[in-house]
Formats: C-alpha cells, structure tokens, sequence
C-alpha cells in the first residue's frame, strides 16, 4: 500500500498546482502520511472478497474510490452529490487504473436494483435537513437501510467527546458507542478513533457494523 500511496501523492500533488481553489482536507492526500481514516478503511476491508458490491457515499475527490480500485474490488459505486467533483473523480480513476469508475453524481440514499454488501460513509458527515438527533440517527438509519441491509457499514461519525461549538456539526450530530450500539443492537461493533480534539479540528470514530 505504501507504494501506491507514493503515486496517488503525486498525483494529488499535481492536481493541486493545477487547481487553486481545492479544499483543505484535501491536502492530506499531498502529505508524506495517508490520513488515518484512509488507512482505517484498507485495514478494515483488507481481508473481504473483492466480488462483494460496494456503495461509497461521499467520493469527495476520489481518494477512496482509489483506495477501493487498488484493493481489487469488482463493483463499487461511489454516490457524490457535488457536480463538479465527478470528473475529478473519473479522471483520477482512469490516469492511475485505466478503467471508468462508477459514480453517481447524486446524495444518497437512493433506490438501487440490488443490495449492496459494503457501504462505506467517511469522511462525509453532514446533517442535511435534520433539526435534532433523534431526525440525525433516522437519516443515518435511512442510508443503512434502504437497500437492504448490508453486511457491513463502514460509518465514520463525529464524535461527541469533542465539545467545541462548530455551526458544520451541531452537537445532536455527534455520536458515541452507546449511541451506536444502541440502533444497531444486534450488530457487531468495532470502533477506530481517526481524529482527536485539539490535535485535529475535531474528534471522529470510524465504526465497523456487522450484520
């Protein structure tokens, strides 16, 4: 994996002298270390059939998707809801893999013709149109849910030992392993801490939900 962060550094280096207006957290994707999330999420999937169908929520600029084409996985289908990210997204797939990827340029939930086996949402916690938790966790539920439920949820949340007031992330959104384990009762849970108020800008848990 080392390895084929160096190229996607480069890549991502490139990119960001090209482009002058790319967000912050971006700029992870240019440092001598992946962010911790990045690497969660290989650790958690490194040992799953590369067949099962996967749904990304959130591709962001693609770094993910990456991630998931260089693992070897078959059928992934990465939802982002901006516009302007999807060719991003295309380009960075088909320069370092030469393949197409599989993006919808759409939020998600959305009805699917099947079911998919993985979703993967880190990186990306928004709560939309929700005015307190008990409406934050239905929207949370409703992704789980709507195509069936799949084996795994990869769900990566803002956690709530992190007290800070922050407009982008109300404090009904932020959530603990009580809170977790409590609307998946008869999941198995593992939970990964990827930030840590103050040494990051906020504190975020990257939980594995099992069927």
């Amino acid at each position: 994996m080392e390895q084929f962060y160096k190229l996607l550094k480069e890549y991502n280096k490139n990119f960001a002298a090209k482009v002058n207006d790319v967000p912050e957290w971006f700029l992870q994707y240019t440092e001598e270390e992946p962010p911790l999330y990045w690497k969660t999420v290989y650790e958690i999937l490194k040992n799953e059939d590369r067949n099962q169908s996967i749904v990304e929520i959130g591709a962001g600029f693609g770094d993910v998707t990456a991630l998931l084409y260089f693992m070897g996985f078959k059928n992934v289908i990465s939802f982002e809801r901006e516009e302007s990210l999807i060719q991003y997204i295309n380009d960075k797939v088909k320069s370092i893999f030469n393949k197409s990827a599989n993006t919808i340029n759409s939020s998600y939930p959305q009805e699917l013709s099947f079911s998919p086996d993985i979703i993967i949402q880190v990186n990306c916690s928004y709560f939309n149109q929700s005015n307190n938790k008990e409406e934050y966790i239905e929207q949370v539920k409703s992704t789980y849910r709507k195509n069936g439920i799949p084996r795994m949820f990869v769900f990566e949340t803002i956690d709530d030992s992190y007290q800070e007031v922050n407009a982008n992330f109300p404090y009904f959104m932020r959530l603990n392993k009580i809170d977790i384990a409590k609307e998946f009762p008869k999941c198995q849970l593992e939970a990964f801490v990827t930030y840590k108020f103050p040494q990051n800008k906020v504190s975020k848990t990257i939980y594995k939900i099992c069927k």
